[in-house]
């Protein structure tokens, strides 16, 4: 039976907190079928209603939706923090798409297949329209290539940089020509006398070799990524990569595990670690549910290092916050705040997506999280100005005015009162330190507690 503490540090990682529910319910059981517990995710997890009619504001219903999924609505939170770990990974850019529903429609991909398959979500997202327009690949025709897709899905996407020589740039290119959009209606469209169908050399192999139909040629680039993670090898040519000769599978499965153990434990992966998870996701054949369950099931993963080395990101603080507060996206409005922080759903600031873990910790970036956290208590208040009772309410449940200004109770009484109204625990430094706050505060001070708790290491961390 696992430890508390590592049941609560797989909580956070996985479902952005440990929410004292789900501690209970997989605090008993071992620590392999606490880990298929919270894979277990459902296969319809739900698609947001966009009921506004100006494009922008659709947007903004499609955020808030995911928010909500990622804090309050998701039985298995995991799936939507996937979801997101592929929406900075194969990222499209709201702005430059031009379309809530196609953002829409790209999202929705990666959360219904956020533990499926890479090689299923890479074909997948590369002809939705979303991916199209932000790469330019509705523009890449036999007569006119446009390199930008067929080179982030080698440097970026799928194998990483330099792993690849131009000439593979070149042959991939043309297998993804005749992919493009129609501007009026925003669908997909496959124009075959774009093509160009004559047969290349990638990554060592021969692809476009099947020019029987229209709907064999529209597979061609498909093909590369069959290539990529399959049959393909690095070329021996290329120059000052330790990966040349290597089949490109292996080095496609440790390019992505070792953004996946980042991801999860914020430190940079060992020999040993990223060998057995690059083993792990050749054995699946690039299943994303084995290949996670074998990086969180690693001893590594319960380390001090480990534990001690996740700041969360903005949308990671933001979404502690919602279940802290028990407050919904659309209520607490946290979208402009974060943007301020620096991270906002949709609008990932380039191709390469968000960075991780200390980018995060600067002054600016402390301010606008203490802006953030003052915007959420506030938004949590009712009666504050009148007569109207309980007047901060949490996720559980509401503290009146009464009981944060008793003469007869002390600050450490409203502390604790607090924290379980929050379901949140601190270590024994911060709860001192907050103890020591509260017990020397005037009473109408002891509401800054909130603030307090929602800034605190233990929501900064994850």
């Amino acid at each position: 039976m696992p430890v508390l503490d590592d049941i609560e540090h797989l909580l956070r990682r996985t479902e952005f907190v440990a929410r004292p529910a789900r501690v209970a319910q997989l605090t008993p059981l071992s620590l392999e079928a606490a880990v298929d517990d919270i894979l277990a995710v459902p296969a319809n997890p739900g698609t947001a209603a966009l009921t506004e009619t100006q494009n922008w504001r659709r947007g903004e219903q499609l955020t808030h939706f995911w928010l909500d999924r990622m804090a309050h609505d998701s039985p298995r939170p995991i799936q939507e923090k996937m979801a997101f770990f592929w929406h900075g990974h194969f990222c499209s850019e709201f702005g430059k798409v031009g379309s809530a529903d196609l953002m829409q429609e790209q999202i929705d991909g990666f959360r219904f297949g956020a533990l499926s398959n890479l090689r299923t979500l890479a074909t997948n997202m590369s002809t939705q329209v979303a991916m199209l327009r932000y790469l330019d690949n509705n523009r890449n025709r036999d007569t006119s290539p446009n390199q930008n897709f067929a080179r982030e899905l080698m440097e970026l996407f799928l194998l990483g940089v330099g792993n690849y020589l131009e000439a593979d740039v070149e042959a991939a290119t043309a297998a993804w020509t005749g992919h493009t959009d129609d501007w009026q209606t925003d669908e997909y469209v496959w124009r075959d006398d774009w093509h160009d169908g004559s047969a290349k050399q990638f990554l060592g192999r021969t692809i476009n070799t099947d020019n029987s139909s229209q709907a064999a040629r529209r597979l061609h680039g498909a093909e590369t990524i069959d290539v990529m993670l399959g049959s393909g090898v690095v070329p021996n040519t290329v120059p000052n990569v330790p990966n040349r000769g290597r089949d490109a599978r292996e080095v496609a499965a440790e390019f992505l595990s070792k953004k996946l153990w980042i991801e999860f434990a914020g430190t940079q992966p060992s020999a040993p670690v990223l060998a057995a998870l690059r083993d792990a996701a050749l054995a699946a054949d690039f299943a994303i549910t084995p290949w996670l369950r074998a990086l969180l099931l690693r001893d590594e993963f319960y380390s001090a290092e480990v534990k001690q080395g996740l700041v969360r990101s903005p949308v990671e603080f933001t979404v502690a916050l919602m279940v802290a507060t028990g407050r919904r996206s659309a209520e607490a409005t946290p979208l402009w705040l974060m943007q301020g922080m620096g991270q906002r759903p949709l609008f990932p600031p380039n191709v390469s997506g968000w960075k991780h873990n200390a980018y995060w910790v600067n002054a600016s970036a402390m301010a606008k999280r203490t802006e953030t956290v003052r915007s959420f208590v506030w938004r949590s208040m009712r009666g504050y100005w009148g007569d109207e009772d309980p007047y901060l309410h949490l996720a559980g449940g509401s503290i009146n005015r009464e009981v944060v200004q008793d003469r007869d109770s002390t600050g450490r009484a409203v502390l604790d009162q607090l924290l379980v109204l929050m379901g949140l625990s601190l270590t024994p430094t911060s709860y001192d330190a907050l103890a020591a706050f509260a017990d020397a505060a005037q009473r109408w001070e002891r509401i800054d507690l909130a603030h307090l708790i929602l800034f605190s290491p233990e929501l900064q961390v994850a």
